[in-house]
């Protein structure tokens, strides 16, 4: 990706499927939101998006400042975010 500025261009560079790495900046009770790489918008892992079995506690998210594989799902034109998975069936079926 050729560090795309604007969030039109995030979209169309992103594809969905795509698997990434990103840092995990924060955490709240609906979910973690993530830092990619080149990219100025955030990406967000809901709490649903992050086991293929069970319910995600808060207990259970990966530490903030730490790397994370994770899938774009789609993207959400309100706050300009990019939704994110990172349950392991998804990760093994992305590019």
């Amino acid at each position: 990706m050729d560090n795309p500025q604007s969030w039109n261009e995030v979209k169309n560079c992103l594809q969905v499927g795509t698997k990434l790495k990103g840092v995990v900046t924060k955490h709240f009770p609906f979910g973690v939101f993530v830092a990619l790489p080149e990219v100025r918008f955030t990406g967000l892992i809901q709490i649903s998006d992050s086991k293929d079995e069970g319910i995600m506690l808060p207990s259970d998210y990966p530490a903030v400042d730490s790397l994370v594989d994770v899938v774009v799902l789609g993207f959400k034109e309100t706050g300009q975010q990019i939704w994110l998975d990172m349950k392991p069936s998804q990760l093994e079926q992305s590019k």
